[in-house]
């Protein structure tokens, strides 16, 4: 690989050991370097927090627009998930750009640096192979949700929509076959 990028190995070995430290990666001893996936049960596990931190930003947010702040990159950002297709390559891009405006909006300086985005990346790369057009469609219903909760400042109601998706995706995952959390 160091030859491929030209570089020596120390630079490559130092970024894999961040990657690895971040949890993007899966370093292996004589076998090298594996892009992480999730079990089952890390998946419940980083949902149950993903719950907690994604309906804190979905109020805080709400909270905002109801003190004066601008809702137009909320609109814009679902306005974008709202055009995705199953194929498209720029979904996760959208989905992530949802969340950036989320946690914009909402102001808190500290939330973008406790979601664990590296993590959330991996697993919607992990699991989008496994989702049908009806999840899909399902999944930009609760996003237009959330948008029109934080859109209207109403925190209570924005806090409530992102909560329901999140406990939605979660049971999403469950339903899939154990293929798509084989870990390598």
């Amino acid at each position: 690989m160091s030859s491929t990028l030209g570089m020596s190995r120390g630079p490559v070995r130092e970024a894999l050991k961040r990657l690895e430290a971040q949890g993007v990666v899966t370093l292996t001893r004589h076998r090298g370097a594996y892009i992480r996936a999730f079990s089952r049960a890390e998946t419940e596990d980083l949902l149950a927090i993903l719950e907690a931190l994604a309906a804190v930003a979905a109020r805080l947010a709400a909270d905002a627009v109801c003190g004066g702040a601008s809702s137009a990159d909320m609109r814009d950002a679902q306005a974008q998930l709202a055009a995705w297709g199953s194929s498209d390559p720029g979904l996760i891009a959208k989905r992530r750009h949802f969340y950036d405006a989320l946690i914009a909006i909402g102001g808190n300086s500290q939330l973008a640096g406790v979601m664990p985005l590296m993590q959330i990346h991996l697993l919607r790369l992990q699991a989008q192979p496994w989702f049908t057009a009806d999840d899909l469609r399902d999944r930009t219903a609760e996003y237009a949700a959330i948008t029109e909760a934080v859109v209207a400042g109403d925190p209570k109601r924005a806090e409530t929509a992102m909560r329901r998706h999140m406990q939605r995706m979660t049971a999403r995952l469950r339903k899939l076959p154990d293929a798509a959390f084989a870990l390598h």
